[in-house]
């Protein structure tokens, strides 16, 4: 049998660190159902997409900070019922990291509140040569039986953990109007010890801080950072200037936080018009597209500012 010479075997033995590192490097998916992916940063879990049947829309739960700590609350609550907020369990309808929205039509379809149901067709994902990740989520939103909807949703991921989200929805066979409401879109429920209530703080682009300066306003970004296993967490949501529209923040003391452009009115406290948006079968539809930056420390140390400007760079490529 014939042996690898010493001199050649050590080089071989120096090169497996660099060879495992890069295979694990960047962005990576691992299945680890049918039903649930990962989504790993250089070889550690940066959050799982959760897409089963049994759900009333796929939702991100969990998700991680640099330092290891999941920034969205433990409890992913399955029955209707509004619950506990000191336990957690209150809004059942608050799973991870999620899109969708109430008032739709005149017969007001609610799959904020999961009445109505968006159900995931299909998810695709990539790894790019960049070191980032895509992954393609496709879903249908259901008036009962029937199909009003159709959702494709890009979320691309960047070592950074910086997740740009592109929305594209598209009408079936009839006209769909999103009417004027504060309850939607692109939404994420904080970790509860990273709340206002628990001496969380909230931030926008402008330095307006805390949830009433800043919910119902305008920003190209609202950090929200808190304690999270005595490490201090954040997470930020970002607005595109290309949207339609400027979309505003409904966020609040007890951990919910989202951007949605579907509620001047109610945004404004009525100073604002309500502006209902109506896509039409056989057209474009709606594309909107959001940014989600999760960091460690406070907004400053998280560098916020910069990676809102990498949001901008990475939307416009």
């Amino acid at each position: 049998m014939r042996t690898i010479p010493s001199t050649l075997a050590i080089v071989l033995f120096a090169l497996l660190p660099s060879v495992t590192n890069a295979q694990s490097s960047g962005v990576t998916f691992k299945e680890q159902q049918a039903d649930q992916l990962e989504v790993r940063i250089d070889g550690k879990v940066f959050g799982v997409l959760n897409s089963g049947k049994s759900w009333s829309k796929p939702f991100l739960f969990p998700v991680h900070a640099p330092n290891g700590k999941n920034i969205l609350r433990t409890i992913v609550p399955t029955k209707a019922d509004q619950g506990s907020s000191k336990e957690g369990t209150d809004h059942f309808h608050h799973k991870g990291v999620w899109v969708s929205v109430d008032s739709v039509n005149d017969e007001k379809l609610n799959f904020w509140h999961e009445d109505d149901k968006i159900v995931c067709n299909k998810v695709e994902h990539a790894t790019l040569e960049n070191g980032s990740g895509k992954l393609t989520i496709h879903n249908t939103w259901m008036q009962g039986d029937k199909p009003l909807v159709k959702e494709t949703t890009t979320a691309t991921f960047y070592p950074s953990r910086l997740v740009t989200y592109h929305i594209s929805l598209s009408a079936v066979d009839k006209d769909v109007t999103f009417h004027d409401t504060k309850e939607g879109f692109f939404a994420v429920r904080i970790a509860h010890t990273m709340r206002e209530t628990e001496g969380g703080s909230i931030i926008n682009a402008g330095g307006k801080k805390g949830s009433n300066d800043c919910w119902g306003k305008p920003s190209p970004w609202i950090d929200y950072y808190g304690d999270v296993d005595g490490k201090t967490c954040g997470v930020t949501l970002m607005d595109h200037p290309q949207n339609f529209r400027e979309s505003r923040y409904h966020v609040r003391n007890y951990g919910l936080f989202s951007i949605s452009p579907f509620g001047p009115k109610t945004y404004s406290k009525d100073t604002e018009a309500a502006s209902p948006v109506t896509i039409k079968p056989g057209t474009e539809g709606l594309q909107l597209t959001y940014g989600m930056y999760v960091h460690d420390g406070d907004t400053a140390s998280g560098k916020v500012a910069e990676h809102y400007q990498e949001f901008l760079k990475v939307t416009q490529e």
